[in-house]
């Protein structure tokens, strides 16, 4: 029994291959190629995806990483402001006593120079 070759384009199977079973047949073809395409396209998509996926995982920890280095700098840059701040007030408040003595002793002074005066 020799075995029959069958064309793949006879779509209908009727032994005869029109000009519509050739079109439908390349149509098929071409439609497989573009399908095939496709599945690559989207193969290397989801793969550069999982790349920028890890890159910004990777850009993530280290901005993370510099929000601290900055958060940690302005915060000692604080504490700097506020133990200089607390010094100088410190600084003012010595002197407004100073001051407040020597107007205190001046006043007490012009006060006695008044009462020596009227006795």
């Amino acid at each position: 029994m020799a075995e029959e070759k069958v064309n793949p384009m006879d779509i209908n199977g009727d032994g005869k291959v029109t000009l519509g079973e050739k079109v439908q047949y390349y149509a098929g073809k071409a439609g497989e190629k573009v399908e095939a395409g496709v599945k690559k396209v989207y193969e290397g998509v989801k793969e550069d995806a999982k790349d920028a996926l890890e890159d910004a995982k990777v850009l993530a920890e280290k901005a993370k990483v510099k929000g601290k280095e900055v958060y940690d700098k302005a915060a000692d840059k604080a504490k700097d402001v506020y133990a200089d701040a607390k010094e100088d007030l410190a600084e003012a408040a010595d002197k407004a006593k100073a001051k407040a003595s020597e107007l205190a002793e001046k006043g007490k002074a012009k006060i006695d120079e008044l009462k020596n005066k009227e006795a």
